[in-house]
This record gives C-alpha cells, structure tokens and sequence, in this order.
C-alpha cells in the first residue's frame, strides 16, 4: 500500500524551537535487511524499540521516523505526564481504573529513563491545578471530586481567594489541585528518550515510509532514498496509521492548538505567586490548558478541530494563535502584549468506546493506536507491551491490554463529519465562557 499523506507540519513547535539544535538527522539512503522495523517514533514507537531491543540485544533493531522525533505529535502535546485525568464524571468507572494502570505503568517506566539516563526535559512532579470559571467547569468540579474521592485519591479544595493569589487572575472562582502526574517539555523528553535507545537501535529521521507491501512473506518498506526488508513490521504513526490501511473508520482525527510566550519579563512573572511553576487544567472540555514553565513562559491550549487528512494547516494555527490571545487577556489583561512567537497544533486520534488498535493486525504485522487521553504516560505503556507480545513476554498487563475492545466502526463520512461538528459545537456551547 502506498501512503496517501505523510506528516506535515505548517507551524513551529515551540517546545522544540526553544531548545540548543539537534544534531543532523540520520536519513534512511540504502537498503536494510532486519528481522524487526518499527515506523513511527512517537512515545509508543520509543517505547516498543527501546523494548524490543532489551529483548534482543544481539540484534539489530530499526526505528523510522518521518520527521524529527520530539517535533512531532508526540513532541507537541501540553506536556502533562498523567496519572489520571478525567472531565467530571468518567462514563465507565472501571475503564478508567484500568486506564490508570496503563498511565502508571507508563509514567513509572518514563521517570525511571529520565532519572537514569539524566534527560534534561525539566522533569517536575509539580501536579496538576484545576480551575472552574463557569457553570459547566463549576459542575464536572464537584463531579471530579466525587470521582477523585471514588478512586482513593487525593486532592486540595481551592478558594476564589487562593485562585487569584495564586494565579493573578479573578478569572477562575475555584480550583481542585490533584498531584502525581509530571511535567515536562515534551519535545526534550522525545529527545532525550531517543538519544538514549539502546546501543543495538539504528534510527532514522526525515524518513517518511511511502510505501509498505508484504511479497513472499517479507515486508518492504521504502522510503524516498532507501528502502528495509523486515520480518515484522510494527506501526506506531498514531493518527496517521489509516494510511497504512490500518484502522480506517475507527478513530476521529482531532487537531488541537497550543502557544508559547517568549519569557515574561521580571514585572509580567510577579503576577503568579504560585511558585516558579504551574499547571492548570479547566473542569470544562471547552476550557484552556495553560503552563507557566520553569523558565517563565506561558504555555496556552485550546480549539479543537476535526482534521481528517491527520494533518493540522497553517490557516487552523493561525485562527487558533489569535483565539489563544484572546484567552490570555481574558485572564490577565496585563498581559496583552506578551509575545508569542510560537503557535502550532497537534492531531490526536479519538475512539468512540474507548477502543484501541492494539495486537498483530495480520500475520507479523503489528500495530498500536490508543484512545487519546494520557497519551504519552499510556503509549509509553502501549508500545512496552507490543513489544512483549511480539517476543511472547506474557504479563498481567498485556493481557488487560488485549482485552481492550476493539476500536468501534464509526458511521461513514459524510454522515461522521456532521456528528464530529456537532459534539464540538455541543462541547463549546455547554463550555461557553470557559475560555
């Protein structure tokens, strides 16, 4: 099959712009012979070579990327290493119980690397602050509650009062802080992760696999200057997986939005008193997502978007870059003039029963898609566990894995497209005001 649309990006990842320059790209320019290739290095597809490789350590294994790694989805997302994570009430209490074994898994594997190997992606267990600035964040607040208590988990009630100390802002009229998840900047830790694979991994970059076709048992896989044989083939391209065949009509493409300020001036930081740090979600599906990162810029993410091609545009970000200073002057109008030189978006893949494309797809031909929520904490476990299937490492959690449903057959487009435009009127009608 060849693939219709590779990963294309028409903005500029801040997380990844902020850091020194990465070395050159390794780019696939002959022909490979392995036993095992992996396509995609995301966070499932680092986790599934760096596993692979620890399993077969005489072994050669490859790991193609088609862009540079920790520039991609998995590079671009808000950086919340997450534990938990829900919006009021979850619909299956139980799904989301065995979700957070997947979460954990995947954040005790990742804060192992990071403390190991040293990565510099600035690593904090600062939390998780949650703040309610309407009526639909100011119900799913007291929902989150009851879940957090039905689950055995702690949290601190916060006042108005301690919101706007805190924050700055009179924005918020309650808060809920939550701790044992982690933040990062994901694109270090993307990198730092790479940079680290075993010594048997040969990667490469800027390496778009075109085509993907099984003749005479054996994958063949070609890039646009070289090409791999290989035995087993996993993927791991996240929203870009229908484009191998694989798990079409099964998940919503959704593009999301994030900015980052230059740092704020010495005058701009003493608004927040919250400490050097911090991370506030909205209760409201419609409401923000905004970090002030340890070097005091301001993170800020919203605007949802159905993407189908798995690719946000340049005219999406720029609407979105505008929406985003709009919310920030709605909470700090001080603020007005920061700069933000950065604005880009990031597809994730949705499911509508919580369902994965998670196993061996055909005969030695593997692949990993998770309902995007938690993405890097459960695709860090996701791609770990295809690995262990692959090599028949049977565990507890791989057979919880495997028991996931099935990613459920949506209706055919045009008929989705409605649907998907209806649910996120719905999500900013219910949320007006959270933003």
């Amino acid at each position: 099959m060849k693939t219709k649309t590779l990963p294309a990006h028409e903005d500029s990842n801040g997380w990844w712009e902020i850091l020194p320059d990465a070395a050159p790209p390794r780019v696939l320019r002959e022909d490979k012979r392995v036993r095992i290739a992996v396509v995609g290095g995301g966070v499932c597809g680092l986790a599934a070579t760096r596993r692979l490789a620890s399993l077969r350590p005489d072994e050669e294994i490859l790991l193609i990327e088609a862009d540079r790694i920790g520039y991609g989805v998995s590079g671009r997302s808000a950086g919340f290493m997450l534990n938990l994570h829900s919006h009021g009430v979850p619909k299956d209490l139980d799904v989301l119980r065995r979700t957070m074994r997947f979460w954990s898994d995947g954040l005790s594997a990742l804060r192992t690397l990071v403390r190991e190997h040293q990565i510099q992606c600035d690593w904090s267990d600062w939390g998780r602050l949650y703040g309610a600035a309407g009526p639909d964040s100011d119900r799913n607040m007291d929902m989150l509650a009851d879940t957090l208590d039905s689950l055995d988990q702690t949290f601190e009630l916060r006042s108005r009062d301690q919101m706007i100390h805190d924050l700055g802002t009179d924005f918020y009229h309650r808060g809920l802080f939550a701790g044992g998840n982690a933040l990062v900047n994901p694109a270090a830790l993307m990198r730092g992760l790479a940079q680290t694979l075993p010594a048997n991994v040969v990667l490469f970059e800027k390496s778009p696999v075109l085509s993907l076709e099984k003749r005479s048992g054996l994958f063949h896989l070609e890039t646009a200057q070289g090409s791999v044989t290989a035995d087993k083939v996993v993927l791991t391209t996240g929203a870009h997986l229908q484009h191998f065949g694989i798990g079409r009509g099964r998940y919503v493409p959704i593009a999301t939005y994030a900015s980052l300020s230059a740092p704020l001036s010495e005058e701009q930081a003493s608004i927040f008193r919250i400490g050097e740090e911090a991370a506030i979600f909205s209760t409201s599906e419609n409401g923000a997502t905004i970090r002030l990162t340890r070097d005091r810029r301001l993170f800020f993410r919203n605007r949802f978007t159905f993407n189908p091609s798995g690719n946000a545009s340049g005219r999406s970000v720029a609407v979105a870059g505008a929406m985003h200073r709009g919310g920030i002057r709605r909470r700090w109008p001080m603020l007005a003039d920061l700069e933000i030189p950065y604005v880009w978006g990031g597809v994730m893949a949705f499911t509508a029963n919580n369902g994965t494309v998670f196993g061996e797809i055909e005969p030695d031909l593997f692949a990993v898609l998770t309902h995007d929520i938690g993405p890097t904490t459960r695709g860090t476990s996701m791609g770990g566990l295809i690995a262990d299937l692959i090599e028949g490492c049977d565990s507890p959690l791989l057979g919880e894995a495997l028991s996931i449903p099935n990613a459920r057959r949506l209706p055919p487009r045009p008929i989705l497209d409605l649907g998907v435009a209806w649910e996120l009127n719905r999500i900013r009608r219910q949320g007006a005001g959270e933003f």
